[in-house]
């Protein structure tokens, strides 16, 4: 293992139930059960999450991925095995979307570019020079960098409705909730009725992966389960404080905003780049603090078609 920080920012927010912060850039949590404890995503794999989790508990950790994305699967090398979406990229073999026609220098300065971005988006200082470097007292270019020949994780499927028993009657179950990504799985903890949505429901949503009514009827079986959590808790503290919620109202506005969409009555505002302003500005709906964007030809307007 390198020499990498194992002092991030974390939080318990419920009993045995923590939020660890990798540096501003992605949220990552851990579950812990009498037996043994649940890693829902391990960041973009900057600092030693490895050792900052074993300095939290010492029994066996399972770890589970939500979506082949970097920001929440590349800390997975530093354990021997992971579990995704039984159809992932990362199961099937195949580069993930984001990683497609890219060498290997190519991914990694793309990983240092995406970390500089969300630690500015985090902040709220959109269109403002920002080093999140300067809180932490962590250097980027220390950060790991991914090598040929670096260990990889044996990956093990999930389906939709697995289980996974922490013991003490702690069960956390994995629903497929596509949209965001095309392998994305969302994780309800009964024990402590906390939804754990991942990239699937946010305040900043995009929906790129699947056909829209697909989207929406994944998201409405969230909402139906609503009387089984009390809290939702997104893989990003962008728009919420870290340990605290997601507002009641989010996934319900998603949805709203999902249905005026394929409708075709709705109307979009130009909203600032969550991204520096290194991006060009976007179309969106809005809903309250709700943003909804589109990125894929599967989400041209159904009502145009």
């Amino acid at each position: 293992m390198p020499n990498m920080t194992r002092l991030y920012p974390m939080v318990q927010f419920k009993k045995d139930t923590w939020e660890i912060d990798e540096f501003d850039c992605a949220s990552c949590f851990l579950l812990i059960g009498s037996a043994r404890a649940l890693l829902i995503d391990t960041g973009f794999g900057i600092g030693d999450l490895r050792g900052a989790v074993e300095m939290l508990t010492d029994k066996p950790v399972t770890v589970v991925i939500s979506h082949s994305h970097g920001d929440h699967y590349g800390g997975a090398w530093q354990w021997e095995e992971a579990w995704v979406y039984e159809k992932s990229p990362l199961i099937t073999g195949e580069k993930p979307m984001q990683e497609k026609n890219k060498t290997l220098e190519q991914i990694n300065a793309a990983r240092k570019d995406d970390i500089r971005l969300i630690a500015s988006r985090q902040k709220g200082h959109i269109g403002y020079a920002y080093s999140m470097f300067n809180l932490y007292g962590y250097d980027i270019d220390d950060m790991y960098e991914h090598t040929p020949d670096e260990p990889k994780p044996v990956y093990h499927p999930i389906t939709d409705g697995m289980q996974f028993d922490l013991g003490g009657g702690r069960v956390v179950t994995a629903y497929y909730c596509p949209g965001h990504a095309i392998d994305e799985m969302v994780f309800l903890d009964d024990y402590t009725r906390t939804l754990f949505s991942c990239d699937a429901v946010n305040y900043n949503t995009t929906m790129a992966a699947v056909p829209l009514p697909d989207c929406i009827r994944y998201l409405e079986r969230l909402q139906e389960l609503s009387d089984r959590y009390d809290d939702l808790y997104n893989g990003h503290h962008d728009f919420r404080a870290l340990g605290e919620p997601l507002g009641k109202d989010c996934l319900p506005n998603i949805i709203d905003l999902a249905h005026q969409y394929l409708s075709g009555n709705y109307t979009t505002a130009l909203v600032p780049s969550f991204w520096d302003g290194q991006r060009t500005p976007r179309e969106m709906l809005r809903k309250g603090k709700n943003f909804l964007g589109f990125r894929a030809p599967s989400q041209e307007p159904y009502h145009k078609k």
